[in-house]
């Protein structure tokens, strides 16, 4: 296909993924029914699901250069993805994801940044010192604030479209609500970013998070779909109930479809409609990110193909900042 210029910035970790029984725990014990050892990170994840559809997509980043950091450069490579914007840091270990998946798919996590921790402003610049602008570029709260900034920032001068995900949501995440031209996150974190109660009336969560400066607001539901402002336009998009096995690439997964469709220059309904049905795959399954028959079985369901023809940098800003 014609390349849509996506770039992703931000984590790679090496996720250390324990799957626990259902007969529950003793003394602080729990036994566990399977493990797995997967690239994962917020920004690969997203990376890789993008990879299905568009090979030439972007992964900007740090890792170590140990095994772990060797393991994830491989994983990029099977997977057709550049590694020539990721930076090897000998200062530190790759960022580590301890994962705990419960007997109905939940998860909770422990992440150790390592060589995320030090992605920094001048990386961002170094990169863009050598390498044009991308028509999108997908952001998240995985690496250090400044950095986000930094990107956030550079990327809009330079025209690009910028996508953040305010995931993990932290107490400065309020402040890069103006830096972005779409803003992704879950209510709760919705409610974090604005301190409201967390039965806080969706559509007064996106018009909050309007007016405290995101453009255009999304709001992920989990099994209730999803919700977003687009223009003046409320844009709700149900979902079908799935059984979930995982759900630690669901939101990653989400996020890399809806850019996808923007970057083809879909309607932002179709965009989310997209989303929610990769959300929903990845979470009946262990695998954290998309395959190309994932992105055939999304074609199905929203009814058009999700590749329409390149987009430059800016017509992807015109089209979202109409």
């Amino acid at each position: 296909m014609s390349s849509a210029s996506i770039c992703v910035v931000g984590s790679l970790n090496a996720d250390l993924i324990a799957y626990v029984g259902a007969e529950g725990s003793a003394a602080s014990y729990a036994t566990g029914s399977n493990f797995e050892m997967a690239a994962g990170g917020k920004s690969l994840n997203a990376a890789m699901s993008i990879a299905s559809l568009d090979p030439t997509v972007t992964l900007v980043g740090r890792i170590g250069t140990d095994d772990l950091g060797n393991f994830i450069a491989g994983t990029l490579r099977a997977r057709g993805i550049t590694t020539e914007g990721i930076i090897c840091d000998d200062r530190t270990h790759t960022g580590v994801g301890h994962v705990r998946v419960n007997s109905e798919g939940e998860y909770d996590t422990v992440v150790v940044p390592g060589a995320n921790g030090n992605f920094s402003p001048a990386d961002v610049d170094a990169y863009l010192e050598s390498h044009e602008p991308p028509a999108f570029v997908v952001l998240n709260l995985e690496v250090p604030l400044p950095a986000v900034r930094r990107a956030a920032a550079r990327f809009r001068e330079l025209g690009s479209t910028v996508v953040l995900n305010l995931s993990p949501v932290h107490a400065e995440a309020r402040t890069l609500l103006r830096l972005a031209d779409v803003v992704v996150m879950n209510r709760s974190e919705a409610c974090h970013v604005l301190d409201v109660p967390p039965d806080t009336d969706t559509r007064l969560l996106l018009k909050a998070l309007r007016e405290a400066g995101a453009k255009t607001p999304v709001l992920t539901l989990g099994g209730d779909g999803v919700v977003a402002l687009d223009g003046s336009d409320l844009v709700e998009e149900r979902v079908d109930p799935i059984h979930v096995v995982n759900s630690i690439g669901a939101g990653d997964s989400f996020l890399a479809t809806m850019v996808l469709a923007m970057a083809n220059d879909h309607p932002f309904a179709v965009s989310l409609r997209a989303a929610n049905e990769a959300g929903r795959l990845v979470c009946s399954r262990s695998e954290s990110f998309l395959t190309s028959d994932d992105i055939r079985h999304i074609e199905t369901v929203v009814g058009v193909p999700l590749a329409k023809g390149p987009i430059t940098a800016s017509q992807a800003s015109e089209n979202i900042r109409a």
